[in-house]
């Protein structure tokens, strides 16, 4: 028996690039408009609990792109470039966002945006990989936490 799959195909279908970029569309739908309203390590702190949140839910918003790439294993080419793009995309949207912390004056002006948005998606891939494995949320908010930690290290004030 045929079993449809998360997109609308069957589960034991392989994935296209198609596919993926559509997970991909959803999931930045959801995160763009919470990244783009960063503008202080509170509205960080924000992020976090709504990544958080979303993670209790278990919402797509935030589906580990690590689980794209373990689907696209027997896939067709465009879907490692799509993933790829993904996290790119992702990590960008952090940027920005540290990028306006720092231009807001709460964090030092020689802060590397880009390392702590690597840092920040790191620890939400990480975290969210063990949160789901171990169906316990805290492992993703000690990920956050810690990532969050790094960023507060280069506060102007802490």
């Amino acid at each position: 028996m045929d079993h449809p799959g998360q997109d609308g195909g069957r589960a034991d279908e392989r994935p296209t690039g198609e596919t993926v970029e559509a997970r991909l569309g959803r999931l930045l739908a959801i995160q763009e408009p919470l990244l783009n309203n960063l503008h202080s390590v509170r509205d960080l702190v924000q992020w976090r609990d709504e990544v958080v949140h979303l993670e209790q839910r278990r919402d797509d918003g935030i589906r580990p792109l690590g689980d794209l790439a373990e689907l696209l294993a027997d896939g067709d080419e465009a879907g490692p470039s799509a993933v790829r793009a993904g996290f790119a995309a992702w990590e960008s949207l952090l940027a920005g966002g540290i990028t306006r912390v720092r231009d807001s004056g709460e964090l030092a002006a020689d802060a590397d945006h880009e390392r702590l948005a690597t840092g920040l998606m790191a620890a939400l891939q990480g975290g969210l990989l063990l949160a789901r494995t171990t169906r316990d949320v805290r492992r993703l908010e000690v990920a956050l936490d810690i990532a969050l930690g790094y960023v507060r290290a280069h506060a102007v004030t802490p």
